[in-house]
C-alpha cells in the first residue's frame, strides 16, 4: 500500500516539493494522525460543553485556542483535518480510538464468577445507596459544573484576548501600509525633482535622449495629477 502511496506522491507532487522515501511518508502520516487526533479531542471537549449560540466555526476557533494553550503551539494541520473530518474511514478510526480510551471492566474468572456475583447481590440487598452516597454524587456534580463554568470563563477570556490581538494587528498593519505609502510617495517626489533638475548640456546625445524621455514622462504624470485634482 505504501509503495502505491509513494508512487502517487511522486507522480502528482508539485515541482518545489522534495522527494520522500516510503519511510519518510509513513512518518509524516503518523505525525498528521497524532496532531489531528489531539485537535479532534479538544474539539470534542468544546462541543461537549454545548456553548449556547456558538456556530461550528466558533467551536473550531475555541478548539484552536484550547490546543494552543495545552500544547504550547498552534494547530498547523487544519488543511489536513478538513480533508479527513468528512471521510468515513477517519470516523471509523476515531471511533476505534474512543473505544480504546474507555476503561474496560475486568471480568472475574470462571471459578470465581458465581462467588463474586453472589457477594455483589448480597451487598446490594443489604447496603442500599443512602444519603451519604447521594451527597457525594451531588458534590461531584457541583464540582464538575464549577469546573465547566471556569473552563468556559477561561475560554471566553482567551477568545476575547485573541480578538483584541487581531484588531491591534490589523490596526498596526494599516498604519504600516500608510507610512510605507507615504515614504514611497516622498521618495518618488525626490527622484522626480532630481531628474527634472538634471543638467543635460554636458551629456552625450544618447544620455540626453534618455533623460529627456524620463523628464517628459514625469511632466506628463504631473499634468495628469493636476487634471485629476481639478476635476
Amino acid at each position: 500500500m505504501w509503495e502505491r502511496i509513494s508512487d502517487f506522491y511522486h507522480e502528482y507532487k508539485k515541482p518545489h516539493n522534495v522527494n520522500h522515501s516510503v519511510g519518510s511518508l509513513i512518518n509524516r502520516w503518523f505525525m498528521i494522525q497524532k496532531y489531528t487526533n489531539k485537535f479532534f479531542a479538544y474539539l470534542a471537549q468544546v462541543e461537549s460543553l454545548h456553548p449556547s449560540g456558538a456556530t461550528e466555526q466558533d467551536k473550531i476557533e475555541r478548539a484552536k485556542i484550547l490546543y494552543k494553550e495545552m500544547e504550547r503551539g498552534n494547530f498547523t494541520l487544519e488543511h489536513s483535518w478538513n480533508l479527513l473530518r468528512h471521510q468515513p474511514k477517519w470516523h471509523q478510526h476515531m471511533s476505534t480510538l474512543n473505544m480504546r480510551r474507555k476503561p474496560v471492566d475486568r471480568q472475574p474468572s470462571n471459578e470465581q464468577s458465581s462467588e463474586v456475583l453472589g457477594n455483589v447481590v448480597e451487598e446490594n440487598v443489604e447496603r442500599p445507596a443512602g444519603k451519604k452516597a447521594e451527597k457525594e454524587s451531588l458534590k461531584k456534580r457541583k464540582a464538575q459544573e464549577q469546573s465547566d463554568a471556569e473552563f468556559n470563563t477561561t475560554l471566553g477570556a482567551m477568545t476575547e484576548d485573541r480578538r483584541l490581538f487581531m484588531a491591534e494587528r490589523r490596526e498596526w498593519q494599516t498604519k504600516a501600509d500608510r507610512d510605507r505609502g507615504a515614504q514611497l510617495d516622498l521618495d518618488k517626489r525626490k527622484f522626480d525633482a532630481e531628474m527634472m533638475g538634471k543638467d543635460l548640456s554636458g551629456m552625450n546625445a544618447m544620455q540626453q535622449t534618455y533623460f529627456r524621455k524620463v523628464q517628459k514622462k514625469i511632466w506628463e504624470e504631473s499634468m495628469s495629477d493636476e487634471d485629476g485634482i481639478s476635476e
